[in-house]
């Protein structure tokens, strides 16, 4: 019988701009690059290295270029780092043929070492085959590296906020990954990647296939909200967007389904109004009311709503005249709301108890 081997695994903790996202965790490919692995595991533990203590605890993402590579490099503790520190195997081993996305590789340095500098490849990159010492992939956390992808860069593709390591180490089965920018919990058959770029189980060039993981991603985030966890179907109805803006199809190539989409993300747009209205993300609110009412073929009932909802979320954002112009449109739609004409009211008292706090702060001038 043959036994499989266990490849040794390690992970690390992501921060962007002091915000905990995640974990990412790496399977390393101890039998091609044992070297690899063994230098790797001992910076993620934080090990002694040519008299110094070395450790990617603390270390930076320096360099992000979209679809291509997150790259970070090692910090060095207690002494300066020994710029001449034999590196330069590393880079001789497991030069493979191909280079897939979110495989983990040294980044060769002019000098022709590694430095330790590695990097994750965010998109295939065939022109690295046979450049770069291959010695890991990442086996989970994926939408944690879409989000270093997704970060502000300068014209160098330095990152304009801080993408930080926050902690690392060895991992195994027992631990467990947790994300903080994604929810994989399964409800309602979710069993899609993160980001549809890296799903691998919609058939391709199917359109019907896009539109039954579209539907089961909102059904999960429904399913959740219904639980009461809000937050987590949050995240299911910004991955649904994701993909519905990923595989919303030509009107007039297919026109049955291009009608189904744009119901889907009608529906999409007023839940994501509901939940970051709900969790005071008053901007977002603002933001996905704006985007279905910019949509054709809307109903007044659903105009209502967005007009409703922003007009709460530009309130709770004391924008009191925007929020009077809104609900004014809300009633239009729907004369005979009591929530509505509510809301309008205070908004209505809170306007005129401003103008009295004005009169009263000119009058001290002119009195």
């Amino acid at each position: 019988m043959k036994i499989e081997s266990i490849q040794p695994k390690a992970y690390f903790d992501i921060s962007i701009n002091s915000e905990s996202i995640g974990r990412i965790v790496l399977e390393l490919y101890d039998q091609q690059a044992p070297k690899s692995t063994a230098r790797f595991l001992t910076l993620c533990r934080g090990g002694a290295i040519d008299e110094s203590c070395q450790t990617y605890k603390g270390a930076h993402f320096n360099k992000v270029i979209k679809n291509f590579i997150i790259q970070a490099q090692k910090n060095s503790i207690g002494q300066p780092e020994n710029k001449n520190d034999n590196t330069k195997l590393l880079q001789e081993e497991n030069l493979c043929e191909s280079c897939p996305t979110f495989s983990l590789c040294w980044a060769n340095s002019e000098s022709q070492q590694t430095s330790d500098q590695f990097f994750i490849t965010t998109y295939p990159q065939p022109h690295l085959a046979k450049k770069h010492t291959v010695f890991g992939c990442v086996i989970h956390g994926k939408s944690v590296v879409r989000e270093i992808e997704r970060v502000g860069v300068t014209s160098q593709y330095e990152p304009t906020v801080p993408v930080v390591i926050d902690s690392c180490g060895v991992w195994d089965e027992s631990m467990d990954v947790p994300v903080f920018n994604a929810s994989y919990d399964q409800a309602g058959g979710d069993i899609y990647e993160e980001y549809p770029d890296d799903d691998k189980t919609i058939e391709e060039d199917s359109t019907e296939s896009a539109f039954t993981a579209v539907e089961r991603i909102k059904e999960s985030g429904t399913i959740l909200f219904k639980r009461g966890d809000k937050k987590q179907a949050h995240l299911k109805w910004r991955k649904c967007l994701r993909y519905i803006v990923e595989f919303d199809p030509d009107q007039d190539q297919n026109p049955e389904y291009f009608k189904k989409f744009r119901e889907l993300k009608k529906k999409v747009y007023l839940n994501l109004s509901l939940v970051t209205l709900q969790l005071k993300q008053f901007g977002d609110t603002i933001k996905y009311c704006t985007f279905l009412l910019e949509l054709e073929d809307v109903s007044d009932q659903e105009r209502a709503k967005a007009y409703f909802r922003r007009g709460l979320a530009y309130f709770e954002s004391h924008k009191l005249e925007s929020s009077l112009v809104d609900l004014r449109e809300a009633q239009n739609l729907v004369p005979n709301d009591d929530l509505i004409s509510k809301k309008l009211q205070d908004v209505e008292s809170a306007l005129e108890r401003e103008k009295q706090k004005e009169k009263s702060k000119y009058a001290k001038f002119f009195g």
